[in-house]
């Protein structure tokens, strides 16, 4: 069946079958070249073993990593459509732009993109990186708090928690999210198109369903978008600390029903580092972002759990370090218990981004603070209930001030 596991995963119509062998995140690891004679080791949970070998010159398998994860039509739909124009001699178009290797892949037609793969072992500062990117030395990518191939995880993670306004999805793949992450999931392709200065071999990388667009927000000035687009990216890039958001990072989509613009959030490698340092929110320079939220968004921030954001991430085969996940944990309390006091989108991400390089931002501010009231060796719990307080503090002066200045 194309949508659901049944002891094996087939993709529609093809004679290539996968055992997906699924472990505890512990038992197993997953191996990502940083520079030559050098490995990091991260935490997965999957193994994809062939039954037997391709027939063809390529391969294209999705990554399940939990045979509970149930993909709805769409992400397979996107799978085949890019399998198909694979098998018609459809070479992959590698992007003019980015730091990393990024690359459109095309329909059976060749007339038509339906999906975007980006290669772990080409992001920047990787081993196969195309751009001529020197390599990391000590792992960490061109975003502080970001490690050298885990781009790809966090482009799916992007996408994972960017929940329906209804709800969670049952599916992967199933409704739109609020903030339009398009559909992204984990694959493992080969074919000669890619970057191989060496042998070649299949590379595992994130793959996102392309989406019809106009350019980017650096085509346009910001003053035509919606409110409501706008602030449905800040709440997305606010709560998984983006570090590089930029305008063009944001796509202009098709215009709705009500003949307005519709804005398209991509590009998340740099989403949930270990430190707040490099956040960079394109939006809060725009008009926009000075306007309230409206009473859906904070219904929908307000629905927002840390904790079962992170343990939909280790369903989905992504054990979040634990850096990574103090700052999900404290980027969703900022966004909560900021709107909660009224403040808008402007407010909450000028708490975030450095004014200036060498002047740490008021959330680092507030952390650092924490750190300072306890104790080495402190639970996480305590410490979380230290930054609660110290933001509270900090929170009811910035609101306090706004009043002022609108008085």
């Amino acid at each position: 069946m194309r949508n659901q596991y049944m002891g094996h995963v087939k993709v529609q119509r093809r004679p290539l079958e996968l055992s997906i062998l699924a472990t505890e995140s512990d038992d197993a690891e997953k191996i990502d070249v940083v520079k030559e004679g050098a490995v990091r080791k991260y935490d997965t949970i999957q193994q994809v073993v062939p039954r037997r070998p391709p027939d063809r010159d390529f391969i294209l398998e999705p990554v399940i990593v939990n045979p509970k994860i149930g993909l709805a039509s769409e992400i397979w739909d996107m799978i085949n459509s890019t399998y198909d124009g694979l098998d018609k001699g459809n070479y992959p178009i590698r992007s003019m732009e980015g730091t990393g290797g990024a690359y459109f892949m095309l329909d059976s037609t060749g007339q038509k993109y339906v999906s975007v793969f980006k290669p772990i072992d080409e992001e920047p500062m990787a081993v196969n990186n195309p751009r001529g990117l020197p390599l990391s030395l000590d792992g960490e990518g061109l975003k502080k708090g970001t490690i050298v191939g885990q781009g790809a995880f966090r482009e799916v993670a992007a996408y994972i928690l960017d929940h329906p306004i209804s709800g969670r999805r049952s599916l992967l793949g199933d409704g739109k999210g609020f903030a339009g992450v398009p559909p992204t999931f984990m694959v493992k392709c080969l074919h000669k198109g890619f970057n191989h200065p060496g042998d070649l071999t299949a590379k595992i990388g994130s793959m996102q369903m392309f989406v019809e667009n106009s350019g980017s927000c650096e085509d346009m000035g910001p003053g035509a978008f919606p409110v409501k687009e706008v602030h449905k990216i800040s709440v997305l890039d606010v709560r998984l600390a983006n570090a590089d958001r930029h305008a063009g990072n944001i796509l202009l989509g098709m215009v709705d029903e009500n003949d307005q613009a519709v804005l398209i959030p991509i590009d998340h490698g740099y989403c949930l580092p270990t430190t707040f340092e490099d956040c960079t929110f394109e939006w809060l320079y725009w008009p926009q972002a000075r306007t309230p939220y409206s009473t859906e968004s904070v219904k929908y921030i307000n629905s927002l759990d840390a904790e079962e954001d992170i343990a939909l991430l280790k369903f989905h085969g992504w054990d979040l370090p634990v850096e990574c996940s103090r700052t999900l944990r404290i980027s969703t309390m900022l966004l909560k218990k900021a709107v909660a006091r009224g403040l808008t989108p402007f407010t909450i991400g000028s708490i975030m981004c450095r004014e200036s390089l060498n002047k740490e931002s008021v959330i680092e501010e507030v952390v650092q603070a924490a750190n300072d009231s306890v104790l080495p060796g402190t639970s996480e719990a305590t410490f979380l209930e230290s930054v609660s307080e110290i933001m509270d503090q900090r929170l009811d002066e910035i609101a306090s001030n706004s009043l002022l200045q609108w008085s």
